[in-house]
């Protein structure tokens, strides 16, 4: 139980809550909306950090509910689960890359890997498919093959770029001085 009430601090929350409202600005109001599959923003950012900085759990939590809250404030009509694929990966990812292939020993370089890396696979190969399935299931007219997706979604590469930048140095800079004795201060 004392893990739990760890987790769901009020510390925590706030930060999670933050990520989130940071992660809707950036992607409903801030992003470019070139085409129904493509939206040119930075909305990954406060989901990668917050898998960096509190957790797979936590990261998936801001990722699912950032993705929900949006659509809903956004007014995109039906909710389509799969899609959340794509923020959910992105909340997860970078913590098992940074437990697992980097030993929790993360440096510039590493850190722009591991958000390449998550966003080709969450975004470009995980995303694109949850896109062929919604077009396929409720926009018939809509050529939805995956291939012709993925090319028209390659573009994705500056806003990789950008963000692994960003997060790279946003975490390098401030996880271990700024960010690592707020969330892990024990009561």
């Amino acid at each position: 139980m004392s893990k739990v009430k760890n987790f769901f601090s009020p510390k925590r929350l706030a930060i999670m809550a933050m990520f989130i409202a940071l992660q809707i600005i950036l992607a409903r109001f801030v992003g470019l909306q070139i085409s129904e599959g493509l939206r040119i923003s930075f909305e990954a950012i406060p989901v990668l950090l917050s898998s960096l900085w509190l957790g797979p759990v936590a990261g998936a939590i801001v990722g699912f509910l950032s993705d929900l809250l949006g659509t809903i404030i956004s007014g995109y009509g039906v909710y389509f689960l799969p899609l959340a694929i794509t923020p959910i990966l992105n909340g997860v990812l970078p913590w098992v890359f940074a437990k697992f292939a980097w030993k929790n020993k993360m440096n510039v370089w590493k850190c722009i890997i591991t958000v390449v890396l998550t966003e080709i696979i969450a975004s470009l190969f995980c995303g694109t498919y949850a896109l062929t399935w919604y077009f396929t299931l409720f926009v018939p007219a809509k050529d939805a093959a995956f291939t012709v997706l993925l090319i028209s979604r390659l573009t994705k590469f500056a806003t990789i770029a950008v963000d692994a930048v960003i997060v790279a140095t946003l975490h390098t800079s401030l996880y271990k001085k700024v960010i690592r004795p707020v969330v892990e201060e024990r009561r």
